[in-house]
């Protein structure tokens, strides 16, 4: 056995090759596999028919795939294979020419000489081509290659593929193997996927003429040959190298073949799994009021939804490992840090009280023909993400009451016809055609149980950041009042909290998520939740609809576009800026851009709204942000997954770095969330001073609803026995504003008494921005008056951003940043813009010259960093 290692030179390659002895058997032409079909996992893709009276059929080999046993006769029998209508191969990928061959391993029940011949039906069928006879012995496996005939249509998908196997008395027949490809000088045997996983160094078999000196090469996914070598094959014309995971970067490779300088054998498409310590996980992530902690330091993050578990991963032979691997390399190389896990809680408690550690757990997914091995890639994506350093958030995205839906064995087009749901739905009556609402103490045992389980089977594991609870978006009458919301959260934590007791947790506000009114969802949270995790998308701000809206497919998207590339997303996370807890964006994304920006293509609008996203949730001090993107989708994934990309690439640093800090603010603005008519879940009220925070560059700003301000700086202290006094406390800031309408009276006396300068309004809207920065600059405040409004001025712990929400053409900023002693400011492009201290910066600026709702970055380099 050689080994194949990555290298600069061959001599350094050929010190680490070792012989291996290779058993004989049987020599045979080598043949390249392109389109296997036995053994078949799963529905695989295609299948077998009858004919000539003649019905062969699937059964279960050694390793549980499907073989085919074909049933004896006289004379002839024939096997017609069938490709499903999606999985017909196209021209290019069906085997043509001279050495074009079907290969079959074929055991007889007795012994038997047998003629085969092959057709094709492609746009019609092709002539039979006749291989030379084949001796069976009883028993004895016998694999051999006939010709492959060309398709009648070159351009034409092939739909079947027709073996005659032709002989005196037949004798039952099984076909453990069965595929198309060429006939070759060398070639490689494929690599089943759970051996390219699960072992190392891994083995790779092939075959040429006894003694052949055979070289190796390995090709990454870009087509550079990484790495090279040679290997003798044996009398038999067998050969076997390795390849030590340990010293390959994990990733697709191509492996390619060729003997004496001739033609290389096509491509043997291989994947570099990791090699992962499954003892060691990333250390967990705590909480110090508003912030998570990492390593003693405040710690944000960037990520995504990723779907395949819901959507994809849960369907009968679809755990695809592969992908998996390949999508979490990719994010780590993006920077992402983060994914959150929409689940299916069906898939971990199939049946009440059945968990995966119960041995009824895989019959239960059986009955439902789903993937009996869902738990297993689940747990593999819990190590993988920790060995790329990306934390996993558990999202209860659907709980079991559609017995229609297809990622759990049910069918969408039964649903409305009478007749019966076949997919995980015990929470589902079939005889009412009721689910059970959530609130119904059913429901809410079936998330705490799972969350008991789950999360004691996790316990301890850094590689999960945390659950969300109670589970996505609520929107239903039942769990969206408050009291209701608070007592099914409530619940959901303490089953995660009696799993793990150091676990986080996240609240999901209901109003499909994205409500920002009451103090539940804002800043009084049930007792144990660590923070929040709304939806907030770009295109559903408080701002105006259209007038276009009505024609739109999403008119609740179609919103005023300036205004809500200017305020809207500051406003809606306004309510939270003075929480007491981390608050993070657990959906955002390109969503609605057809109604948003119906003028631009999606390839157009998508970088301009996850732009918009990304640095505005930074610019408002959240945890983190996390794209809504249906994980591998050829429509909605596919088109736009490099825009993602970039996007990530540029904003992941910053956000590793840390948040904004909120704790700066000096400004507080006081308003009862009344004061404007609440509409769409979303505070409305706050618009106008969101709007003036950003035009005067106030930012960080605190906002509090009068009963947050009484909760939070009204105490009543005791001056004597059984006497208090109503006093102010904890109220830091340099100003504030208060906005009358609807304002609990208490909420402004206790203002006036915390003698902090205060200006009183009784209209937000009318506020002007001279009418507040002569009152702020009078409070003593110091104010950046030179930079235009149109740009978004953000400070980080390690980067400096600007954001144009509006205008156009060249200007200056004069950031005010709290940098001490002399610092570089870096661009993106490496180039020093500025080198001196902040209060040079502040007086000279920065040029900036950016294209509307784009941002410019720099890294902000001190003697420490």
């Amino acid at each position: 056995m050689k080994h194949l290692l990555p290298t600069t030179t061959r001599a350094a390659l050929a010190a680490l090759i070792f012989p291996l002895l290779v058993t004989t058997t049987p020599t045979r032409a080598a043949f390249s596999e392109q389109i296997p079909l036995v053994p078949r996992t799963g529905n695989g893709i295609g299948t077998v028919s009858t004919y000539a009276g003649i019905t062969p059929v699937f059964k279960p080999g050694s390793d549980g795939r499907g073989i085919i046993g074909i049933p004896g006769a006289r004379g002839e029998v024939n096997l017609v294979w069938t490709f499903w209508g999606h999985t017909r191969p196209e021209a290019g990928q069906w085997p043509v020419g001279h050495d074009a061959r079907v290969s079959i391993t074929l055991t007889a029940g007795a012994d038997v000489t047998l003629t085969p011949r092959v057709a094709v039906n492609a746009g019609g069928w092709s002539e039979m081509d006749e291989g030379g006879p084949v001796s069976l012995i009883a028993g004895e496996p016998v694999t051999f290659t006939v010709p492959l005939p060309s398709p009648p249509d070159p351009d034409a998908p092939v739909e079947n593929l027709r073996i005659s196997l032709v002989g005196k008395k037949i004798p039952p027949l099984v076909v453990s193997a069965l595929s198309v490809g060429q006939e070759v000088a060398v070639a490689l045997h494929p690599v089943s996927d759970d051996t390219q996983r699960l072992e190392n160094p891994l083995r790779i078999k092939g075959e040429a003429s006894p003694g052949d000196a055979v070289l190796v090469r390995a090709f990454d996914a870009s087509g550079t040959c990484i790495g090279e070598s040679s290997v003798k094959a044996g009398a038999d014309g067998a050969f076997v190298f390795a390849i030590d995971r340990r010293q390959m970067r994990p990733g697709p490779l191509a492996l390619r073949v060729s003997v004496g300088g001739g033609p290389e054998s096509p491509d043997l498409p291989l994947y570099v799994y990791p090699l992962i310590d499954y003892k060691k996980t990333l250390p967990m992530v705590e909480k110090d009021g508003r912030h998570l902690i990492v390593d003693g330091k405040p710690w944000a993050f960037l990520g995504l939804n990723y779907t395949r578990f819901l959507l994809e991963f849960s369907l009968r032979e679809r755990a695809n490992y592969q992908a998996l691997a390949e999508d979490f390399r990719k994010y780590s190389d993006w920077g992402i840090t983060a994914l959150r896990v929409p689940l299916h809680l069906g898939m971990f408690q199939p049946a009440p009280g059945i968990f995966p550690d119960d041995p009824r757990y895989t019959d239960v997914l059986n009955s439902y023909k789903v993937e009996t091995g869902f738990f297993n890639i689940f747990e593999y994506a819990v190590a993988l993400a920790g060995h790329y350093g990306i934390r996993l958030f558990i999202d209860w995205h659907e709980l079991p009451t559609d017995p229609y839906r297809y990622f759990v064995g049910g069918n969408n087009h039964d649903k409305g016809t009478g007749k019966p749901g076949t997919g995980i739905g015990w929470l589902y009556n079939h005889e009412t055609h009721k689910a059970v609402e959530p609130g119904d103490p059913r429901h809410t045992k079936a998330v705490v149980d799972t969350n008991i389980w789950l999360a004691r089977r996790l316990r301890g594991n850094g590689n999960i950041l945390g659950f969300e609870v109670p589970y996505n978006e609520p929107h239903s009458v039942t769990d969206s009042g408050e009291v209701a919301w608070r007592d099914i959260t409530s619940a959901t934590i303490r089953g995660v909290l009696e799993g793990d007791p150091a676990r986080l947790t996240f609240g999901m506000p209901p109003a499909w998520g994205h409500s920002n009114v009451t103090p539940s969802f804002t800043w009084m949270p049930p007792d144990g939740l660590t923070g929040m995790a709304p939806h907030h998308y770009l295109g559903n701000g408080p701002v105006a609809l259209r007038a276009d809206a009505k024609q739109r497919k999403e008119p609740w998207l179609a919103r005023d576009v300036d205004a809500t590339f200017s305020h809207a997303f500051y406003a809606i996370t306004l309510p939270y800026s003075a929480a007491p807890h981390p608050v993070w964006n657990g959906e955002s994304g390109e969503h609605g851009y057809a109604s948003f920006l119906p003028e631009m293509s999606q390839r157009e609008s998508t970088p301009l709204m996850i732009e918009a996203q990304t640095v505005q949730a930074y610019a408002s001090g959240w945890t983190g942000s996390l794209g809504w993107t249906l994980t591998g989708s050829p429509h909605t994934y596919a088109p736009v997954v490099d825009l993602y990309e970039k996007n990530y690439r540029r904003f992941a640093p910053v956000y590793a770095a840390g948040p904004v800090d909120l704790d700066r603010a000096e400004v507080l603005f006081v308003q009862n969330t009344a004061a404007v008519p609440v509409a769409n879940g979303l505070n409305h009220a706050c618009v106008p001073f969101a709007r003036l925070a950003l035009d005067l560059h106030l930012a960080p700003v605190h906002y509090m609803t009068d009963d947050q301000l009484l909760a939070t700086g009204l105490v009543q202290m005791a001056v004597g026995l059984e006497q208090v006094e109503e006093v102010a406390a904890g109220l830091r800031y340099k100003a504030a504003v208060v906005d009358t309408r609807n304002l609990d009276s208490r909420s402004l006396d206790l203002l006036k008494r915390s003698k902090i300068p205060l200006l009183i309004i009784d209209d937000a809207e009318a506020l002007t921005a001279e009418t507040l920065s002569t009152f702020l600059r009078e409070a003593g405040l110091v104010l950046d008056q030179r930079t235009p409004p149109g740009l978004l001025l953000i400070e980080g712990p390690a980067h400096f951003l600007v954001y144009r929400r509006a205008g156009e053409g060249p200007a200056k900023a004069y950031p005010r940043l709290h940098v001490e002693g002399t610092f570089l400011l870096v661009d993106e492009d490496n180039k020093v813009v500025f080198d001196g201290t902040a209060a040079t910066l502040s007086g000279q600026g920065i040029d900036i010259d950016l294209p509307k709702w784009r941002t410019a970055i720099f890294s902000i380099r001190t003697a420490k960093n």
